[in-house]
């Protein structure tokens, strides 16, 4: 069973696969970069009005917006800027976000080429303005551009925009969605390889074993897909930590197996793969990964019955 859309949902997709489909391949000279961050494409977005998706149409309509983006190769800040800001600040931020997590001085996703954070403090949501801040880039293989505060910054200057759980409910909820846009992107790549490599004399996508690790490998792209909806959907906090859960604690089986039906292309920068099972990597631990989302749920679902 699969969520179909409405006519509105479908023309909103198709917009947007439109829009995108001039970074589905990576941009010239970028082609073996760890990770290419499209400003034109941020752009394109804002000015189109698809980071709006979530104040003009809906949640779930946003997340729609953001499993689309995440399957390009290039990245953005769709998550943070059409799913979170929203969410906690009723609008949109014209400029890139970064969801700043954890210990502030160390390495965190987009901050390069963020122009806000959103991040924690004393239970609170803040927004943190970064013009001016120093940061430094920091050299990874993860498919996201990391950079590091040269002088972490005084967080008591950030403006309060909400509450800090609610915060994490939109950052997992992003994580879910941008997770299942990098799974499906990843499998359809994997899809076609199998299917063009030959070995003795056949397909390689012909033996049964590799059917049967690629339809796991779909039914879980599938899963992590309608679970992240339903949290944007829903708007329950349980909702996005389940979909942070399981998309989280998938993301190990879902890189071992398609690297390797890519004969271990991916591992390196030669090939696409490494743009989405390397996205998915950096995903996996963000928020404390799946144990946090885990614990987060029996929480809810134990204080709910108590």
């Amino acid at each position: 069973m699969d969520m179909e859309l409405n006519g509105d949902q479908q023309m909103l997709v198709d917009a947007v696969r439109t829009l995108g489909a001039k970074w589905r391949d990576m941009p010239m000279g970028h082609e073996r970069d760890y990770s290419h961050f499209a400003a034109d494409l941020q752009d394109a977005l804002d000015v189109h009005g698809f980071m709006r998706a979530g104040v003009d149409w809906g949640m779930l309509e946003a997340a729609l917006v953001v499993l689309e983006i995440s399957q390009l190769p290039v990245v953005t800040s769709a998550g943070a800027s059409a799913l979170v800001a929203p969410a906690l600040l009723g609008g949109t931020l014209d400029d890139p976000i970064a969801l700043l997590s954890g210990d502030l001085g160390k390495a965190q996703r987009l901050l390069p080429v963020a122009r806000h954070g959103l991040a924690e403090r004393k239970g609170q949501a803040v927004l943190l303005d970064l013009s001016g801040m120093v940061v430094e880039p920091v050299e990874s293989i993860f498919a996201y551009p990391y950079g590091r505060f040269v002088t972490v910054p005084d967080m008591s200057v950030a403006r309060p925009v909400g509450d800090a759980a609610r915060l994490r409910q939109w950052h997992r909820v992003a994580i879910a969605v941008e997770c299942a846009g990098a799974a499906k992107a990843a499998i359809t790549l994997t899809v076609q390889h199998v299917k063009d490599r030959m070995v003795f004399c056949r397909p390689v996508g012909s033996f049964q074993a590799v059917q049967h690790r690629l339809a796991q490998c779909h039914q879980i792209a599938c899963a992590m897909r309608m679970l992240a909806l339903y949290a944007a959907w829903s708007g329950e906090a349980v909702a996005a930590d389940i979909a942070a859960t399981y998309a989280q604690d998938h993301v190990g089986k879902l890189a071992f197996d398609l690297h390797q039906f890519n004969g271990g292309m991916g591992v390196t920068a030669e090939h696409k793969l490494h743009f989405f099972t390397y996205r998915l990597r950096a995903l996996q631990a963000e928020l404390g990964g799946a144990d946090a989302a885990a614990g987060a749920v029996y929480d809810a679902l134990w204080n709910r019955a108590a």
